[in-house]
């Protein structure tokens, strides 16, 4: 199957989360019992991908607005800023019956559009990610996110995306 075949919209009460199963448990449990609850609280945003005419989730993402302190980054990434604004991709999995496909990476950029068009009303200089273990590392360095030092946390400049997502301003 292709990404086209799944839209991505905004988690709703309507989705069926029950099925879904990205193999790491944490996160599997995240999206069943909290998401729609961080939802209602306007503490983070979790999009969902569904195939069409079907309400059961097969991947997802969540993000939030965050700061990163001028002491975390470079000069050049702080842009002279003592705190900068970010945005946190907090959560990103896809369902088991999807892995090997390639769509992990589709899954990214639906995210990180969805920060870009974010950051056009709320600004937003940084993407910042938490990955869960190595494997999920090297997935966020082959898309280009660098290591904060002496951290597990990683960085993409909202502009080097935009550029590389051709997202239009």
């Amino acid at each position: 199957m292709s990404e086209d075949t799944y839209y991505s919209h905004p988690l709703t009460p309507d989705d069926d989360l029950d099925p879904f199963d990205c193999g790491v448990e944490s996160l599997n449990g995240w999206l069943k019992q909290h998401a729609l609850r961080a939802q209602a609280q306007d503490v983070t945003r979790t999009f969902v991908w569904s195939e069409l005419h079907s309400s059961r989730a097969v991947a997802y993402h969540s993000m939030s607005p965050t700061q990163v302190v001028r002491t975390d980054v470079t000069a050049g990434l702080a842009g002279g800023n003592a705190v900068i604004p970010a945005f946190l991709i907090g959560r990103l999995a896809l369902d088991k019956s999807l892995h090997g496909q390639g769509l992990g990476s589709q899954l990214l950029i639906d995210a990180l559009w969805k920060v870009c068009s974010a950051s056009q009303y709320g600004g937003g200089r940084l993407i910042v990610v938490d990955p869960i273990d190595d494997v999920a590392a090297a997935f966020y360095a082959r898309h280009d996110f660098q290591r904060v030092q002496g951290s597990t946390r990683m960085y993409a400049k909202i502009a080097a995306v935009r550029a590389a997502i051709g997202f239009d301003e």
